[in-house]
């Protein structure tokens, strides 16, 4: 798995020039979510799925960042949750059409 850190904003918010970074994400465990179609849109499925990363170790990941599962591009979906003793839980999205 691959964190994808989109560049910095400008001072307003705006997306700054410049390039994503992408940094390895090891020892995490990946669980199938729910996967849906939007009858409003033609052809449109999201789908989720959960990260689980083990340990007290940090994993570095932020809401604003996109993870890249088995070679497809997740949102993070709000902050990651730290529970502490246990690990870390990402949850991620995907919207496809």
């Amino acid at each position: 798995m691959t964190i994808v850190r989109p560049p910095a904003r400008a001072k307003f918010g705006d997306p700054a020039p410049g390039v994503s970074v992408e940094v390895a994400l090891d020892g995490v465990m990946v669980a199938p979510g729910s996967s849906g179609e939007d009858h409003n849109r033609a052809n449109a499925i999201d789908t989720d799925v959960t990260l689980y990363a083990q340990g007290n170790t940090a994993t570095g990941v932020l809401p604003t960042d996109r993870i890249r599962v088995r070679g497809l591009l997740f949102e993070v979906v709000g902050e990651p949750a730290v529970w502490a003793g246990f690990g870390t839980v990402i949850q991620l999205r995907r919207y496809a059409g």
